[in-house]
């Protein structure tokens, strides 16, 4: 356990109405009795005072508040200053309270040693960072069912059904000999439990595929001719010139992006080269490739059609392939003018809106057809409460591994020893989640992508 004091600044820094200073550990409680001029106090009450530096200094006016252990953050006594936010007095604060024998704190440090003691499992703990960092409605969801448990509380289930399993596992080895002795009912009992334990498991690897497009947004590739109007349409859903607008064919060489909000969703938009067969020079050429790259690995497509061009766009037969109802619209511009292609031959099964984008003042009826195809997107548009990250999908597959080993050994003439091992292998991996098992070079790694007065 720490013996140490931490401090930092829990707020960000800059100029601000207030500035919160967090204290953590054994000089807390000492350390606000001195701020406070007397020994009695209740805790989680605000005081009033003036903070004095050693030297008796007048560094501020000051609200303080005590956290004993078993209510604070942390696990440990703490304390927490409310001063005036300017840089300068935060910075002589944290300096005397240094000086006091406080130590400045890590990044995460607060957060990981309310989980050392107990006050958070390492999924909760992994999720303070998330709600930190949530950028949409839907990312901060996820983040506080985290927060409140529900990742937990699935790892913990798989546990306990796996626990009871080992125990049957356990018995059989006391009572029988070197190898399976109740045949066919055991084997099928042992192999039903495990083979759902599995399944569960392979459920949540399968969430991780909406974690990118939870929290980074649904990567949306702006497509079509030059001088389509995909420049424009980009402006237009972004509400401002973001993407240089010319009757000049070709302007856009490199991917421009920026983030919408479409009803409950978070679109990265992306404007991209033109696409054509015969591009003029080597710079146009590695805008197209660019275009095509990011095509490949996009979410949603918005596929922009000039009405009045005598030719509909040639679309890579790569990117082609990968279109339908649920992650295209086509979107027909320049209706304002003579129609001169055929745009209805222009892949039929997709939907469309047809708009004059020069013409638009509000983008309304066109993200509103956007939020129609997204919405038959389970991909883009669920419900999950769940969403695990890169570190439990490694976790997972590791248990899952374990336990695809024990069906395979269940019906081979191998002594009950091994299906065990592997069971309580299976069981120390996915403790590693939530930090039942414990591992010092994870624990590190997890907390310094923290903020420092976390």
């Amino acid at each position: 356990m720490q013996r140490d004091t931490i401090v930092a600044l829990a707020t960000p820094a800059g100029v601000s109405a207030m500035a919160i200073v967090r204290i953590s550990g054994p000089l807390s409680q000492s350390m606000f009795c001195h701020f406070i001029s007397k020994d009695e106090f209740s805790p989680k009450t605000l005081y009033h005072c003036k903070y004095l530096s050693r030297e008796g200094k007048l560094l501020d006016d000051v609200l303080v508040v005590f956290f004993p252990f078993a209510g604070s953050y942390t696990g440990e006594d703490a304390v927490e200053i409310y001063c005036h936010g300017n840089m300068l007095i935060v910075e002589n604060i944290l300096a005397d309270l240094c000086a006091r024998g406080c130590r400045f704190a890590e990044p995460g440090e607060f957060t990981k040693r309310a989980f050392l003691n107990g006050k958070l499992d390492l999924c909760q703990a992994e999720a303070v960072a998330d709600v930190i960092h949530a950028t949409n409605e839907r990312a901060m969801q996820v983040a506080q069912n985290q927060l409140s448990g529900t990742l937990s509380d699935k790892i913990n289930g798989v546990s306990k059904d796996l626990l009871n399993v080992l125990a049957g596992v356990e018995m059989e080895i006391d009572f029988s000999e070197d190898e399976i002795s109740n045949g066919k009912a055991f084997t099928h009992d042992i192999s039903q439990k495990v083979e759902a334990a599995i399944q569960e498991l392979k459920t949540l690897v399968g969430s991780n595929k909406y974690h990118s497009v939870i929290n980074n947004g649904i990567s949306t590739v702006i497509l079509g001719e030059p001088n389509a109007g995909k420049s424009s349409l980009f402006n237009f859903l972004w509400g401002e010139d973001r993407a240089i607008v010319s009757e000049i064919a070709g302007t856009t060489r490199d991917i421009i992006s920026e983030k919408i909000v479409v009803g409950n969703n978070v679109l990265k938009i992306c404007d991209t080269a033109g696409l054509r067969s015969n591009p003029l020079g080597e710079i146009e050429k590695t805008g197209i490739a660019k275009a095509i790259t990011k095509a490949s690995s996009a979410d949603f497509f918005l596929i922009v059609v000039n009405i009045n061009s005598n030719t509909l766009p040639v679309i890579p037969r790569e990117i082609v392939d990968g279109l339908n109802d649920q992650n295209t619209l086509i979107v027909i511009n320049k209706v304002d003018l003579p129609k001169n292609c055929a745009v209805e031959d222009f892949l039929p099964h997709l939907d469309r809106i047809e708009i004059s984008i020069k013409n638009e003042t509000n983008p309304r009826v066109l993200k509103t057809k956007i939020l129609e195809v997204i919405s038959r997107n389970k991909t883009l548009n669920n419900d999950i409460d769940i969403v695990v990250n890169a570190r439990h999908v490694s976790i997972l597959r590791r248990a899952n591994a374990c336990l695809e080993a024990v069906q395979s050994k269940l019906f081979q003439p191998l002594p009950i020893e091994t299906i065990a091992s592997d069971i309580r292998q299976s069981l120390e991996i996915l403790g590693e989640i939530t930090g039942t098992y414990d591992n010092e070079k994870m624990l590190d790694l997890i907390f310094s992508n923290f903020c420092v007065g976390k």
